[in-house]
């Protein structure tokens, strides 16, 4: 795997496009970043804020992911990846739907979980298309999250057709840390593949579904999301984790310190080799900050999630 150099991203070719940076999951400390604000298309990273709509609202109105949902022909008229070939008709559960959007960046699984959960949000506070209801969500998720260089446009991340949806590295490195809080979104992140199985006119199909990143298990990776198409590049959230380090205060006391680290890269010429290399290095940068007694030069050096 090729590793790219990150010290200084030149302004010219593919890397002069590139955004990144890099976080402490624990206390939001930014590691590193390049023109993490800049806002561009970040394909099918958008759903993340799918998966963690979805799940909040699971948990709110004390929902199950066994449920079923039927896919519809818009969900499939929508295009892009469709690693099962749903088609409509079919019958998917919320969970296996889940695993095929984060996995296998699956769209009309997306479109799915969008459009059931539309018709409950719109059951509850009207509107007029169950997509629109969701997408609505999202961005109210956006919003309460404090991320203002982002605006979702559909559950995908699909950017060939209508409003082109944007966010930013910073942006899209909060809302993973929201997630990250969810056990279920890690459960479904971290796994390499998962057997699904869908519903066709009485017939019970099971296929495997094989995550779409590559770096999973390695240097300690345990998420998140891969994303690309023509407009966004090649874009990746990836997580990693360290074993904790236990520190001694006293005789008596210790203190725990995680190890995990997020990282974000967009549009890049090469998300594996580049977000491998921001990993490494961010070790390093953590580890210093830590043993520099952890100091906070001002607010702008930490990502926090609104209380």
């Amino acid at each position: 795997m090729t590793l790219l150099s990150c010290a200084a991203v030149p302004e010219s070719g593919a890397q002069g496009r590139t955004s990144y940076i890099v976080v402490d999951a624990t206390h939001g400390k930014i590691l590193s970043e390049y023109k993490s604000e800049r806002e561009v298309p970040v394909a099918s990273l958008t759903k993340v804020a799918t998966a963690c709509v979805v799940l909040d609202w699971i948990d709110a109105s004390r929902g199950s992911t066994s449920d079923m949902m039927m896919v519809s022909p818009q969900a499939v008229a929508g295009g892009g990846a469709n690693p099962l070939g749903l088609a409509p008709g079919d019958r998917i559960s919320v969970r296996s739907a889940l695993h095929s959007a984060m996995l296998g960046s699956d769209n009309v699984a997306a479109n799915t979980l969008a459009e059931h959960f539309g018709r409950q949000m719109m059951a509850r506070a009207g509107g007029r298309d169950p997509m629109s209801v969701f997408v609505g969500q999202m961005n109210a998720l956006v919003v309460s999250l404090g991320m203002t260089s982002t605006e979702f446009t559909n559950p995908s991340g699909l950017d060939h057709y209508g409003k082109v949806g944007y966010s930013s590295a910073r942006d899209m490195a909060l809302l993973t840390l929201y997630a990250l809080k969810k056990p279920s979104f890690n459960f479904i992140c971290s796994q390499t593949e998962r057997q699904v199985t869908f519903d066709r006119a009485g017939q019970s199909l099971s296929f495997v579904v094989k995550n779409t990143n590559k770096l999973l298990g390695t240097y300690g990776v345990d998420g998140v999301k891969t994303g690309t198409t023509q407009r966004a590049g090649e874009c990746l959230i990836a997580s990693a984790r360290k074993q904790d380090k236990i520190i001694p205060l006293n005789e008596n006391q210790k203190r725990r310190i995680p190890y995990r680290i997020v990282c974000v890269v967009l549009n890049s010429p090469d998300r594996f080799g580049q977000t491998a290399q921001l990993i490494q290095a961010g070790w390093g940068q953590y580890e210093a900050w830590i043993n520099g007694g952890m100091p906070v030069a001002s607010a702008k050096d930490l990502l926090r999630l609104p209380r």
